[in-house]
This record gives structure tokens, C-alpha cells and sequence, in this order.
């Protein structure tokens, strides 16, 4: 088979392969667990030290709505979101984005995305139960809030047996919120408690996805949680089958989608203690993500404090990274679902620094796919030599072949002498373009999942991180992908060679038509400057030839 043949072939089947193994479609729950959604929720976890003498057992019931008095909801207000906290729970209700990239209309203010998708006020995130306490807690109780300050909102709620106070500060970093929980005994003996923080996901049945053609679109609402040096995360319907329990080293736990996060970073604990993250679905469209403390005693008169960093905004990687509480790195920029981040970051700093130079994230995208070939000069630059030394012992190869017809093992034998002989590798092709693998895959894993492209117009394009909605650029980039096969060597095969010409072009604008219009923008640079380097290997080839 001509290597060229076998290149376009291997390279195209590992890059599909690769695809879909990263970015899997999602799967309709079976009936079995869809059942099993409308069953009543397990009792309250354990608390981590007690979780790892017994099976896990799942999150604390979310509850049904109840009578309780009316609602008020204080604000805190910064240059980027404006967080609405409400009395029901001391939990946070909305998240409203000030950015003008994240206004659903631009020329409104106060259009900003929300963050906040379930509506249900019992299902606000920052929720906070007590596991194993001591003590009841009504979760219609009555808060009492008040804003002493414009950065500080106050909750407090109390019993015969405790004082529970949340305090909310915003952070003058972006996006940042500080929460102190604080528990204090009034009883006249020991209460002990152990703490639970729950975030909870909607996903938007509109934006399941599910294949091709609505990959661009897709949107799927994801529980995270980060625990042993990794972080784990699922989309909701999986969880009906695998809910995510976990205990140990567990860092943090969010909720969010594919641009947008809130998550509850603990500060750390001296000495350690173990913690436990836990993720399930509540229905179909609706998942809970909780981070359960270690369990603590208070002595009579006794008071205790859990400190959190929240994060609730867009998942800009300068910003995750920023969250250190207690000086230590969260590694919040996990939350980020990129494939070979060692590449994938460096690749979006380099975007990021196009841009600052650019003005524009499309021409941003073009400078950084320039600068991604200048880096595979080199081994695409052997790829094409190779095959250019192929296509002169064609007609070699033919006679070989015409001679060992009847032969197969005398074929190969004479082949791999005859290419040895004229200084060929028959995997001198092969190999620098799948040693540029890593290197594809993490590019486009950085354009599919850098918020920076969210709403982001190029030429007539209103938002890189949907579709082109002309086609234009997939179009476009077939017509180019066929023009530069059409100028590739023959190889050994002319026949086999014109056919896939006409199929992998075809083939890969029907896979690039829902792709991310940013996406796009880059594979139509990429063929574009592959022809630039073809026409320079074809004029470096005859003038070879010609001083030969």
C-alpha cells in the first residue's frame, strides 16, 4: 500500500479514534435507573472517618418545599457578577456575569448569563446540612440576614443547642467569594456534627447532544470532584448508574457546565483530616455534588469556624489558578476538562498572548495554528520528503510487483532492499506525524474548552464556540484538504491515491461541519499552510531533480 495511502489513513482513523474516546457522546439512562430516580433518597452520609468503617451511602435528602417565612435576598455586588444570597438556607440563589462577552444582550447591562440553573430554592447552591448532628436543623427555618457592610452578607439561624452563622465576603480577586460557616454549642453538653456544602447542576435538555451533528451545540451540565491528585467528573444521566463517592485527599467539589463553574474550595485543615466528595443525580436533568467534613465535638459554650474560597464564574485558567486558600494551590484549574493539560495550557497562554497582539480571538486563533506548524516544520517537512522519495520508486515497485506476483514473502524482501538501498524508511512517514498526535489533540481540546471563545465574533462569525452558522469555514476547508491531496505524490498506488482525494476530504468536512466554528477557523489554517509547505517540497523536489 502506498505510505502515503497509509499515513492519511492511520493519522485520520487515530485522530477519530482519539476523538471520540475524549469527547464521548452521552448515553440515555436505562429504564432500571430511571426508575430508580423516582425512589426515595438515602439517609444523610456519614462523615468521612465514619465512611471509611462502612459502605458510602449517598448525600443528605435534598427536601421537599415547606412553609417557611418569606424569603429575602441581600446582594453582593462586584466589578464582574453580582451574587444574589438569599435567607432560605443562607445559600446563593443567583450568579449574574457583568462582563460585556457574557451579556445576552449587549447593549443591556443587566443581561448578563446566570450561572444558577436550578430554580428551585431548595436546590440553591452552597446548601449546608449537618451530618450525624447532635442537633436538629429545620431546613425551613427561619435565617436572619443582615449586610453590615457592602461586601458582607450575615445568615444566622440558632436552636435550644446551637448558634450557626454563615458569613459571605467578596473577594477582590474575580469571581471570588469568601464563606465562613461557624457553629457554635449552647448547649450544656457535648454537640457533635460533621459539616456537608452542597452544589447542585441542571442540565439544559436542549443541549444533551448526543453525536455529530449537535456536538458544537452540546452543553452537558457536569458534577466534579477533585480527590487524590485528580479530578473525576460526570454529567448527570451517568451518575443515576455510578455515583461518584470518594475519601481521602479531596480538594474541592463543583458544579457547572462546559464554560462556567461554582465550586467550594475548603481551606485547608491543621492537622489533615480526611474528607469525603460525593456526586448523584437527583432526576434525569438534575445532579448534586457535596463535600462532607470530617465530624467535630464542641465542648459546652464551645465555637468552630470552616473557612471556604468560592469560585462561581467563567472557567478563565488565570482565575482557577488563583485560588489558593491558606497558600495552597487548589489545583482548581483541573475543573477545566482539557486533554494533555502539560500542552493544552501552554497552548492557551500562547492564545491568550495572540490576542493581546491581535485584538481579535479568531486572528488569535490563526497566529497561534502558524505558530503550531512553524513548531511541526520539521517532522511534517519529512513526512512529505518521504513521500516524495516513495513516488520515485514507484515504478520500481510496480516491476517488483509484477515480477513477485505469486510471491508475497519475495516481495516484501525485495522491497525493504529496495528500500534500503535508495535510503528509504517505509515508516519514515508515519512517524513524525503521529509523533505530532499529542500535539493536534491538545490544540483542539484548548480551542474546544477556552471560555476566552465563548461569544467571541470573528468576520461574520457571532460565536467561535458554536458552529459556523454558513458552513463557510468546513466548506471552505474541504475544498483546501482536497486541493492539497490532489498535489501529494502519487505513491505507489495512483488509483488508491485519487480515490482517497476524493473520500478523506469529504470525510473530514462532514466531521468538521459541527464542530466549534473556532475549531474550524484553525483546520482551514492548518490545510492552507500544509499547501504552502507541499508547493515548497514539489519546487525543492524539481529543483533537486534538475541539478541532479
Amino acid at each position: 500500500m502506498d505510505k502515503r495511502l497509509g499515513l492519511a489513513i492511520v493519522v485520520s482513523i487515530a485522530i477519530l479514534w482519539a476523538w471520540w474516546k475524549l469527547y464521548p457522546p452521552p448515553q440515555p439512562p436505562s429504564p432500571a435507573a430511571q426508575s430508580q430516580q423516582g425512589a426515595t433518597h438515602e439517609a444523610a452520609p456519614a462523615s468521612p472517618a465514619e465512611n471509611a468503617k462502612a459502605a458510602p451511602s449517598s448525600a443528605a435528602p435534598v427536601p421537599q418545599p415547606a412553609a417557611r417565612a418569606p424569603e429575602q435576598q441581600l446582594a453582593l455586588d462586584t466589578p464582574d457578577a453580582r451574587y444574589l444570597l438569599s435567607s432560605w438556607g443562607g445559600t446563593l440563589r443567583q450568579v449574574k456575569l457583568k462582563d460585556r462577552q457574557f451579556l445576552l444582550n449587549r447593549h443591556e447591562p443587566d443581561s448578563g448569563i446566570e450561572l444558577v440553573k436550578t430554580g428551585r430554592p431548595e436546590l440553591a447552591p452552597l446548601r449546608t446540612t449537618f451530618a450525624k448532628a447532635d442537633f436538629s436543623l429545620a431546613d425551613d427555618m427561619a435565617w436572619v440576614a443582615e449586610q453590615p457592610a457592602p461586601d458582607t452578607v450575615v445568615f444566622r439561624a440558632q436552636t435550644d443547642a446551637v448558634a450557626i452563622e454563615k458569613r459571605y465576603r467578596s473577594e477582590p480577586d474575580r469571581y471570588r467569594l469568601n464563606l465562613s460557616v461557624s457553629v457554635q454549642n449552647k448547649s450544656d453538653k457535648p454537640q457533635s456534627h460533621g459539616l456537608i456544602v452542597h452544589l447542585y447542576a441542571q442540565q439544559d435538555p436542549e443541549k444533551k447532544g448526543g453525536g455529530f451533528m449537535s456536538y458544537a451545540s452540546a452543553n452537558l451540565a457536569e458534577l466534579v470532584c477533585w480527590a487524590n491528585d485528580k479530578a473525576r467528573r460526570s454529567a448527570v444521566e451517568p451518575l443515576a448508574k455510578e455515583p461518584i463517592d470518594l475519601v481521602g485527599g479531596v480538594r474541592w467539589a463543583a458544579a457547572g457546565e462546559k464554560f462556567f463553574t461554582i465550586a467550594a474550595v475548603p481551606f485547608p485543615e491543621s492537622p489533615p483530616k480526611e474528607r469525603r466528595c460525593g456526586a448523584r443525580s437527583l432526576d434525569p436533568l438534575t445532579g448534586e455534588v457535596f463535600l462532607s467534613l470530617s465530624s467535630r465535638t464542641l465542648a459546652p459554650g464551645e465555637k468552630t469556624e470552616y473557612a471556604f474560597e468560592v469560585f462561581a464564574g467563567p472557567k478563565y485558567n488565570s482565575d482557577l489558578q488563583k485560588v489558593r486558600p491558606g497558600g495552597e494551590d487548589a489545583h482548581l484549574a483541573d475543573d477545566v476538562d482539557v486533554t494533555f493539560a502539560v500542552l493544552s495550557r501552554p497552548m492557551l497562554a500562547l492564545l491568550k498572548l495572540f490576542y493581546r497582539l491581535s485584538g481579535n480571538w479568531g486572528i488569535a486563533i490563526i497566529l497561534l495554528t502558524i505558530f503550531v506548524k512553524l513548531v511541526t516544520f520539521y517532522p511534517t517537512q519529512r513526512t512529505l520528503l518521504s513521500a516524495k522519495k516513495m513516488q520515485r520508486l514507484a515504478p520500481k515497485i510496480a516491476v517488483l510487483r509484477k515480477k513477485h506476483e505469486n510471491d508475497k514473502q519475495k516481495l516484501g524482501v525485495e522491497t525493504m532492499n529496495l528500500y534500503k538501498a535508495h535510503g528509504v524508511s517505509p515508516f519514515g512517514g508515519c512517524l513524525p506525524s503521529l509523533i505530532q498526535m499529542p500535539i493536534w489533540i491538545a490544540l483542539f481540546s484548548t480551542l474546544n474548552y477556552a471560555v476566552e471563545l465563548h461569544r467571541s465574533s470573528f468576520l461574520y462569525i457571532a460565536d467561535l464556540s458554536a458552529k459556523d452558522p454558513y458552513y463557510a469555514t468546513p466548506l471552505l476547508m474541504g475544498v483546501v484538504m482536497f486541493l492539497q491531496m490532489r498535489m501529494s505524490p502519487a505513491g505507489t498506488d495512483p488509483q488508491q491515491q485519487k480515490m482517497m482525494a476524493f473520500m478523506m476530504p469529504i470525510m473530514f468536512t462532514g466531521f468538521s461541519l459541527f464542530l466549534p466554528a473556532g475549531l474550524s477557523t484553525y483546520t482551514l489554517t492548518s490545510y492552507l499552510l500544509g499547501i504552502l509547505q507541499q508547493l515548497y517540497v514539489n519546487w525543492a523536489d524539481r529543483r533537486a531533480a534538475a541539478t541532479a
